[in-house]
């Protein structure tokens, strides 16, 4: 699931008040004593609502996660999680607490429906590599994280950067989830690794260096530029500063998360998904038209070069 970067934004809490409706009814007939709870992280492959197909906001699908006694779930947009207890075949969520970020096109209604199935008390069925959890009229099917939306690898991806992001350095005593902010990167902005060298846009100019990737740190050597001027994009050069020394590195499926000691980072996505990716890191972004940068404004750092074309090797 996401990492330390999460940032609960506000909290909802809601509370299931469940009664002996329908949906428990049906679920206590068909549920199995002794059935083993499922664990593990969980990725719907099919959803059906009132005997037909639903469709999910495009790039998106339901997620599960069960890890000591909890549940953390996410229909697109936000996350929501709580105990988790399971009884006579029926997974019994009585309260989940909630980020609260808004979300377009769709994904806060799918974040309802989710709420929506968990607070119904479904009956679950679970052999290990396989997880459904139906109601009367609504049924989902998962399957294991890994096998159905693989991480996308480091290198040799090209990494789109959707978001500009902001929170205390990971090496700072405050709360984990104290929050992290983000703006939308420069359009076009994107990064690649391979055989240790970097190559890229801040969406103006290319971008170029070498970098040493171990474990979970990617070190960055100077970063050499292209010289053209971008009247009116702002935001390339905040996306240079976090490529600086040693920044800490994770994939969540397809989406790269980039820390630098001083909290600020990226966001990127892998091609597979198209969408617009909701930070999972992050309170709402920052609106309003972007300041364009100042033409008095210090250079990056003193060491970074400026080449007008690719230096050999890239």
């Amino acid at each position: 699931m996401r990492g330390r970067g999460w940032a609960l934004a506000a909290l909802v809490l809601v509370t299931a008040t469940l009664s002996g409706c329908g949906h428990e009814t049906v679920a206590q007939s068909v549920g199995e004593p002794g059935r083993p709870a499922p664990t593990g992280e969980w990725l719907s492959t099919s959803v059906t609502a009132g005997g037909k197909p639903k469709t999910l906001v495009s790039g998106t699908r339901i997620s599960l996660a069960f890890a000591d006694g909890q549940i953390r779930a996410d229909g697109g947009c936000n996350t929501m999680s709580g105990p988790v207890r399971f009884d006579g075949g029926v997974l019994i969520v009585d309260q989940l607490a909630q980020t609260d970020m808004g979300c377009l096109d769709g994904r806060n209604e799918q974040d309802q429906f989710v709420a929506g199935l968990l607070a119904a008390r479904p009956v679950y069925r679970y052999d290990g590599s396989r997880l459904e959890l139906s109601t009367a009229d609504t049924d989902v099917v998962f399957g294991p994280k890994a096998q159905v939306r693989p991480a996308a690898p480091l290198e040799g991806t090209r990494w789109a950067v959707t978001h500009l992001t902001q929170g205390p350095p990971p090496t700072a005593s405050a709360d984990p989830n104290s929050a992290v902010s983000a703006r939308s990167a420069p359009s076009d902005a994107y990064l690649q690794f391979a055989e240790g060298k970097l190559t890229g846009s801040d969406g103006c100019n290319s971008l170029f260096g070498d970098v040493t990737i171990t474990g979970s740190q990617i070190t960055f050597g100077p970063i050499a530029t292209t010289k053209k001027a971008c009247p009116g994009i702002s935001g390339t050069d905040k996306l240079r500063a976090v490529l600086t020394g040693a920044v800490g590195w994770h994939i969540d499926d397809n989406v790269l998360t980039l820390t630098n000691a001083d909290g600020s980072g990226l966001q990127l996505q892998a091609p597979a998904d198209t969408s617009v990716v909701t930070p999972p890191c992050c309170k709402p972004l920052v609106t309003g038209s972007p300041t364009p940068q100042s033409a008095s404004e210090p250079p990056l750092n003193a060491n970074t070069a400026e080449p007008a074309d690719a230096p050999p090797g890239y």
